[in-house]
């Protein structure tokens, strides 16, 4: 797979069908990050920038961001210093890519700049054609594709094989299409019992641990768990936080509006149409020795669910707002503080 076509072919982009994106100068949501560094990409930012700094974990190479929480070491003034370099997650987000039996492309929804509409009808809808602001970041995930992807691909269906062999000696296996046909007809959401809801870290565990959004502020917004609540954080570029102060999180389920109900019904069907959500309940449940496939990801999504309305309840909380009822838009800004979390949780495959 050297050639375009080859990518193209090879790269599974339903869940990239009909979303639009427009980015937003003003937020540098996505330069919070350390992404990884290909060694043509190293070179390339050497030569614009001899003392670019790198960490190396395992035997990938990622690019330093400035410490406490700080953001990407070439994030001047809300703008990136090295663009015309920069490694491919920023090329490419907000669009990533799981490598397992397929590679498997899928929307960042904490981006501010990915408009949610296609998962308020409660699914993903249109074509490609339709897509709009993506195409650069969609062709820099298809030059990646090549033989060594290839490789990357059979090592993890291997390892995917044997996770299925476990479970299915335990009696746990059910496959995937099996599953998202059960819980997709009837979307579970989260009751009384799953609240308060999961607590995000604490900030003495590292301010790079926390979930954090946009909130049209300088920096973007985390989230800590603290004494009487959740502690809310704006995070400066050049490292550390000021307080915004702590709210409490909700002690029971929000009420929501038929539109708020069927946006969070339409994220939740999202998320179980992503192979990454489905390899990293595949892992956890090799740490526990009870319950079925469709037992665990109905957990994960309801674990989801009371996330993503506690981090509404609170953003709503934060601007001022009653949080005991939840509109669609307050659904909206709960997914943006939710979504990157459960990408970044590991699976048995592997990222682009």
């Amino acid at each position: 797979m050297s050639d375009s076509r080859a990518g193209a072919d090879a790269l599974d982009l339903d869940l990239v069908d009909g979303f639009r994106f427009t980015c937003r100068p003003d937020c540098g949501l996505c330069c919070y990050a350390e992404p990884r560094v290909e060694p043509d990409e190293a070179t390339r930012l050497l030569q614009i920038a001899p003392a670019t700094s790198f960490r190396r974990h395992g035997r990938d190479r990622f690019l330093s961001s400035r410490p406490e929480g700080g953001a990407c070491q070439f994030l001047v003034d809300g703008r990136c210093g090295v663009h015309a370099a920069r490694p491919h997650p920023c090329r490419e987000y907000p669009v990533t890519a799981h490598v397992g039996p397929r590679l498997q492309a899928t929307v960042i929804l904490s981006c501010p700049g990915i408009d949610l509409a296609p998962l308020r009808s409660g699914g993903v809808a249109g074509a490609l054609r339709s897509t709009g602001g993506l195409a650069a970041e969609v062709a820099s995930l298809v030059e990646r594709v090549d033989a060594g992807t290839t490789a990357r691909q059979a090592a993890a269906v291997r390892r995917g094989r044997k996770v299925e062999r476990r479970l299915t000696e335990e009696g746990r296996w059910i496959d995937d299409d099996t599953v998202r046909a059960e819980l997709g007809a009837a979307m579970p959401l989260p009751g009384a019992d799953l609240f308060p809801p999961p607590e995000p870290p604490a900030r003495d565990e590292g301010l790079e641990r926390l979930p954090f959004f946009f909130d049209q502020r300088p920096g973007p917004v985390a989230l800590a768990r603290a004494l009487g609540g959740w502690e809310l954080l704006e995070l400066a570029p050049e490292g550390g936080a000021r307080s915004l102060g702590v709210l409490v999180p909700p002690e029971r389920p929000p009420r929501l509006d038929a539109s708020a109900r069927r946006l969070l019904e339409g994220y939740l069907r999202y998320v179980l149409a992503r192979d990454a959500f489905l390899a990293s309940v595949h892992l956890e449940m090799l740490e526990g020795r009870d319950g079925s496939v469709r037992d665990w990801v109905e957990s994960a999504l309801l674990e989801l669910g009371a996330e993503v309305l506690g981090r509404a309840s609170v953003r709503a909380k934060l601007a001022g707002r009653d949080a005991r009822e939840l509109t669609e838009g307050d659904i909206e800004r709960g997914i943006r503080a939710t979504d990157q979390d459960w990408l970044d949780r590991p699976t048995w495959g592997d990222r682009l």
